[in-house]
């Protein structure tokens, strides 16, 4: 038999929990803003342009999170579109990092207003404790049929 002192435990148990590392991605709601680009594409757009993007995500279930998005996107010789999408996420978390597949459906006022479908990748490039950057790639697809241009961004989520 072997006494220990409680100092000793108490030392032991909290080096372990000091050596937990918090994550953002363990959040359970985050908000996030990105910028991002747009390049040419097809008739539409002559010249690319910019977007901006705010989005929120909330943990519904342990495989998904629901969130929605406000992007304007702006092309450099005029026009663009704003689009407000609702969405479902799926977190892949390996070793150190998260990647968050979106997919839903949405309003944009692209020629008239209509309904999109919406697809996002965002990966999680450095993650703090409160706050996280990511660099992401998204698609807007008017009423199911055609795609718009992919729009590149980074972002910062709080």
């Amino acid at each position: 038999m072997q006494a220990s002192s409680i100092d000793s435990i108490l030392t032991e148990n909290s080096e372990v929990e000091d050596s937990f590392k918090v994550r953002y991605s363990y959040n359970e709601t985050f908000w996030g803003f990105s910028l991002g680009y747009f390049p040419i594409w097809d008739e539409y757009f002559e010249s690319g342009g910019i977007s901006a993007t705010l989005y929120t995500e909330s943990d519904i279930s342990k495989i998904f999170k629901l969130g929605w998005s406000f992007q304007i996107n702006l092309a450099i010789d005029g026009g663009g579109y704003l689009t407000l999408n609702g969405y479902l996420s799926h977190p892949i978390k390996f070793a150190d990092h998260a990647l968050l597949i979106k997919g839903g459906a949405g309003i944009a006022t692209i020629i008239y207003p209509s309904l999109v479908g919406f697809l996002g990748v965002e990966y999680l490039i450095w993650e703090f404790e409160d706050t996280a950057i990511s660099v992401s790639i998204s698609e807007c697809i008017p009423g199911f049929q055609m795609f718009m241009p992919p729009v590149i961004s980074i972002g910062v989520l709080f």
